[in-house]
């Protein structure tokens, strides 16, 4: 049930929504930086990072978790973990959007990896049937 969880949230839709959360809290930071009024805060009543934190750092905790728990030795240190540490510690100093930005941006590249893999193994079994019998 947690894979199915992690597998929906890790998606392409998920990401989309995770991504709109993350330019929904990006502007009031631009609009501060270019001296606009921040109205958009004042609607909302939490931080839109959030959101982005749990879209995309959950799918990156479970596996970090379960690569602790099942890797031997060396193999427990992953990128998962490590961009999972740097998650909390952006949040612990309390820059949400740093942890956002770090999550979502691994969340896509995992994305990027999945189709890139399916890609390559679409043409491998191309390759394959080409291959006389």
């Amino acid at each position: 049930m947690i894979k199915k969880a992690t597998d929906f949230l890790a998606g392409l839709p998920m990401t989309i929504v995770a991504g709109a959360f993350l330019l929904l809290d990006l502007i009031p930071h631009l609009a501060g930086e270019w001296g606009g009024d921040v109205i958009l805060m004042d609607i909302l009543l939490f931080d839109p990072a959030w959101i982005t934190v749990i879209i995309s750092g959950i799918p990156l905790l479970y596996l970090a978790v379960w690569r602790i728990i099942h890797n031997p030795g060396i193999s427990k240190i992953s990128s998962a973990l490590l961009i999972t540490i740097a998650m909390f510690a952006a949040i612990a100093i309390g820059d949400l959007f740093a942890a956002g930005e770090v999550a979502f941006i691994m969340a896509i590249g995992a994305i990027l990896e999945e189709m890139t893999t399916n890609r390559a193994q679409k043409g491998l079994k191309k390759l394959i049937s080409l291959a006389p019998t």
